[in-house]
Formats: structure tokens, sequence, C-alpha cells
């Protein structure tokens, strides 16, 4: 094991305290493997109003202050542990929570339910900056500050800042991690001056963006590293095409630029362990999962049937996940021999497209609006098929979780699908699932008809394709272990 580190992990959201989405998973499994390997690692996030009704924190600094914008702005910060299981071993890191009422205390973490904050930039610049403050009162200097995405990307602008003026983090680096690159924390450019960013800094190379201000592409260009969650979303990033607009600004990182794939939560997503199931299974005995495709097609009021291929979908219902070519590709096929289910809440007009997709095909479409954490594991380990057609995907771990439960994934070629999914060659029996090489219609319906054949026509394949799958482990002690070296890499 190398030398230990010590490590300040900034997120905006962890799970178990808080959480829109998969930065939330990264944030609680991540730094519970750092610990496990060795590392002193404590977690920094934002006191959300929903945080005190399911946790017990305690204040250990009552009055924090924090210098920005030519003011000092107050604050408390409590604290609690965060507690799991990493391999066989009970491990728990420190949680800080940084709490303002005006800022945090409010109906969302971002937005209101239908609308940003208008003053998101201000809220977590300050969320950013007084990590810093957090890091002195506590005497604690960290090796490593590591943030994540735009809501923590003006912490190494900041520590940049600190290192200029002689302060107390002389030795430490920073490492920024992108989950999804689209979010940008783009703010009007009058925020510049309430955030300390100089006239110098506001150009297009670093924080100035068509005139407005881009917090990810200004964190991009002062942290020491910065990584994304596949090599797959890393190659894209760096195209015109796949960089959100931010191709130049990742290609000028250069070898500072990489990517690291997230890891799968494989305690939680077990078909040997799940609690969840109706029947347990695994490679060796698929009984389990007939039981479990069984109970969902008779959840989904669905005939009951095992000859017919399930296709399952858990998913946010958003045009980034592939909705406005898989909605046009739907009717085609459902008029398959096939059972479709999907899960999932979202954009109005997607839900909509299924309620009439519902009406149309009564018996081949399973369709719940909404999200429900005991269908969402009958679903991969019920279906035959799991169907993730996705515009991009930073790293995806849906089409992991079916992996492990022997559900063959289709795929887009973007991102972590591609780094986890090896296409289907007849000729060579090869593969664990089935690729869509293009974002419109008719490559998807190409791509479930492939998948649908194989399940009739070669069930051999079909059946080796299962074995293999179900054998893939993507590990978060891998992970870990490469984000060690990325530290160092920042330290050297």
């Amino acid at each position: 094991m190398s030398e230990s580190l010590r490590i300040i992990y900034a997120a905006s959201e962890v799970e178990g305290f808080s959480k829109s989405g998969g930065l939330a998973d990264v944030a609680r499994a991540l730094p519970l493997h750092l610990k496990q390997l060795g590392h002193d690692v404590r977690i920094v996030t934002p006191f959300y109003r929903s945080i005190p009704d399911s946790h017990v924190t305690k204040t250990v600094i009552p009055s924090l202050g924090v210098p920005l914008g030519g003011e000092e702005i107050w604050c408390a910060v409590r604290e609690s542990e965060m507690s799991g299981t990493v391999e066989g071993e009970t491990v728990s890191v420190p949680v800080y929570f940084i709490e303002h009422e005006h800022y945090f205390f409010r109906r969302g973490y971002y937005d209101d339910g239908m609308l940003e904050y208008p003053d998101n930039a201000a809220r977590f610049g300050f969320f950013s900056k007084s990590i810093l403050q957090l890091c002195r009162a506590l005497n604690w200097i960290p090796d490593i500050f590591h943030a994540n995405d735009w809501h923590t990307a003006l912490l190494p602008y900041y520590l940049n800042q600190a290192q200029e003026e002689a302060s107390e983090f002389p030795e430490s680096g920073s490492v920024l991690t992108i989950h999804n690159s689209g979010y940008q924390g783009n703010a009007p450019g009058t925020f510049r001056n309430s955030l300390e960013i100089p006239p110098e800094y506001f150009v297009p190379e670093l924080f100035e963006d068509h005139g407005e201000l881009n917090l990810l592409k200004g964190g991009i260009s002062f942290a020491d590293q910065v990584n994304t969650v596949s090599q797959g979303y890393a190659e894209e990033l760096t195209t015109p095409l796949g960089s959100h607009g931010l191709h130049e600004i990742y290609t000028d990182k250069g070898y500072d630029f990489s990517g690291i794939l997230n890891g799968c939560d494989y305690e939680d997503w077990n078909p040997e362990t799940d609690p969840n199931l109706p029947g347990r299974f695994s490679s060796k005995d698929l009984a389990g999962k007939k039981v479990c495709k069984q109970k969902l097609q008779q959840t989904f009021g669905l005939p009951e049937t095992s000859t017919v291929p399930v296709i399952g979908m858990v998913s946010r219902l958003t045009w980034q996940k592939g909705f406005e070519y898989l909605i046009p590709a739907l009717p085609d096929i459902l008029r398959l021999n096939v059972q479709l289910i999907v899960l999932g809440s979202g954009e109005l007009w997607i839900a909509n497209s299924f309620d009439q997709l519902k009406d149309q095909f009564p018996q081949k479409l399973g369709w719940k609006n909404g999200h429900d954490n005991y269908l969402a594991h009958l679903i991969e380990a019920g279906s035959d098929l799991y169907l993730m057609p996705s515009l991009y995907e930073p790293c995806g771990l849906n089409q992991m979780y079916s992996l492990r439960y022997g559900t063959l994934p289709i795929v887009r070629k973007v991102g972590g699908l591609k780094d986890t999914v090896i296409n289907y060659d007849e000729s060579n029996q090869n593969g664990n699932g089935f690729i869509i090489d293009d974002p419109n219609e008719e490559a998807v319906i190409n791509a479930v008809e492939l998948a649908v054949n194989t399940f009739y026509k070669k069930p051999r394949n079909f059946s080796k394709m299962i074995d293999r799958a179900m054998k893939q482990r993507f590990t978060w002690k891998a992970a870990a272990e490469k984000y060690v070296v990325l530290y160092q890499k920042t330290l050297n």
C-alpha cells in the first residue's frame, strides 16, 4: 500500500444524506474504499434542509467566517459519520456539513422543482471557499483537495489563490472529477466580482464563456489533475461533437486529463443475496431468474410467459437518455414478439408518450411513472435484455447492474457504455451485449432486432453471453487504486 494520504472529498451531494443523481453514489463509495486502502478521507458537503430529518449531526464549529467578495460570510459546521462494508470490513468516514440557512435550507439542492436558483454560483462558490476555511479551523491540511463537478469547481481556483498568498496549503494538490460535463455552472458575468474572479481571469481561456461565467471551465484550468468517470467519456470530451463545447479546454490539459471508470456497488447489486428478489440466482443456477421474470410480468400486468423476451428500462426521462430517437422506434419494437417494461420519471412529453404507447400495446408494455427501488431491482433481475440508448453516458451504472444479473444490455456506443459492454459477434460467439451504433431510430431498431433474434434463434449463444456477463466485475477497489495513482501524480 502507498503512503497514507490526507484527502478532502468535496461534493454537493452524498448518498445516504442527499441525492439527485450518480454523483451522490460515487461520493459515498469512493471515500469508503479510499479509507479501506488506508487513507485519511474526510467528506465535505452542504447541510441541506432535508438532512436533519434523518440524521443526527453535532455542531463542531458554531461560527466559521468565510471571506468572499469583500465581506465575511458566516456559517456553522456540523459533523456526522458515514459507514459501510468494504471487502467484508466495516469502514467509517467523517462527514462535515457546511450549514448556511439562506443558501442551503431550500426546497431543492439546485432548483425549486421547476427553475434553477439564480444564485447557484454564489451558493456553491461560497461552499467551495468554506472548505479551505474549514481545514484552517480544524488545523488539518490535506494532501489532496478532491472536487466534483461544477458545484465545487471553484475549489481548485481558491486553493491556487491561497497558495499564491503563501498560505497554509503550499504542498496541497487538487483533483477535479467531472461526472457530467453537460452541466457547467453557467452564471451571469456579474457574479465574478462576488466570487473574487479578477478581470484577467474572466477570459475565454479560463472562466469566460460567451459573456457568461463558466465555473466548470475555470475549475478545469486551475485543477492540477482533471478526470472523468470513464475512459470512453474522456476521449469524447476532447472532440467537438462530444465535449459540450469545452473540447479545447480538455485538450489543453494534455496528460493531466484522464478517465477512471466508476465501480459498481456489488454489495447492493448481487442476484445471489439481493433481498428485493422473489428468487435469487447465480450464473450456475438461473432458476431464480425465471421466478423474477414471472413476478415482474405479474407486477406489470403482462402475460406470464418465459418464452417471450422481456426488455427492461430504468431511466430518468430526459433527452440525454436517448428518448428523442427511442420513442419513434418503440412502435416497431413493440410489434416484435417482445415485452417492454419501463420505470422512470422526468420530462412530461416522454411520460405522456409512454401513456399513449401503453394504450396502444396494453399486453406488451409495462410502464410506471416514478422511481421505486424494489421495482428497479426486480426489472434488472427479471428482464432478459436491458435497453440503454443514451445520447451520451459519462459512465452509466445500469449496464453494470444488468451484466451482473444476466440481463444482456443493449446500449449506445458512448462513454462508459462502450467501456463495459462488448458487442455480440455471431462469428466468434463473443460479447456480453448489443451495441447501438448511431443516435437514430433505425439503429435502435436494428440493435433490438438482433438481440431478440439471438434470444429466439441462437439460444446457446444467448446463454453463453449471460454466463460471460455475470462473471464480469467493475469494482470500486480497482477504481480507488487508480485514484490513488492520480493523487500521487498530482503531488509529484
